[in-house]
């Protein structure tokens, strides 16, 4: 009866810990997913038709112009994502540092946890393109997982995205 119960408290608290790992995980890419769908759809916005808003296209970075607080001044925005090396401060060797920057402001630490961000483009017919001036939709990809393990398991969670902002059929 003693193993039994010592069993079941065992797998219980193996249990509560995987939930609260996932939870936090969770947290980590509802946050950034609901930043990234904010700024991408905005790519373009205030951008006179003549300037090109896809300044740099990268399967792990881009930066794009936008008017991000629409204050009627063109701002630059960059996501990049770090070497795995760069998030020394977390037990996961995977995980890298999503950074965002607005203008020349320093980096910041979008989310924790990313192991995965790409970034893929695509023309108007639907072909995938690096030649920004052709760029008219772009898919993510981006996977987070928690930063510490429980036994050797790390919570994983995998987010996808299509964004075809209003603002780049303009061009």
């Amino acid at each position: 009866m003693f193993l039994a119960i010592n069993r079941y408290n065992a797998s219980l608290v193996q249990n509560s810990h995987e939930v609260t790992m996932d939870t936090n995980a969770g947290k980590n890419l509802t946050a950034i997913s609901k930043l990234i769908q904010f700024d991408f759809n905005r790519i373009g916005l205030g951008v006179p038709v003549d300037i090109t808003p896809i300044l740099t296209a990268d399967t792990s970075s881009t930066v794009f112009l936008t008017d991000i607080d629409r204050n009627g001044v063109m701002d630059t925005l960059s996501y990049i994502l770090s070497d795995c090396d760069q998030a020394n401060g977390t037990e996961n060797p995977r995980d890298c540092i999503l950074y965002r920057r607005v203008n020349n402001e320093t980096l910041t630490d979008a989310a924790l946890g990313v192991t995965k961000f790409r970034v893929r483009y695509y023309d108007s017919m639907g072909n995938e393109t690096y030649d920004t001036s052709l760029m008219r939709r772009l898919d993510i990809s981006l996977t987070v997982e928690s930063t510490m393990k429980f036994d050797t398991n790390y919570s994983k969670l995998f987010w996808q995205a299509s964004f075809s902002p209003p603002n780049l059929a303009r061009f």
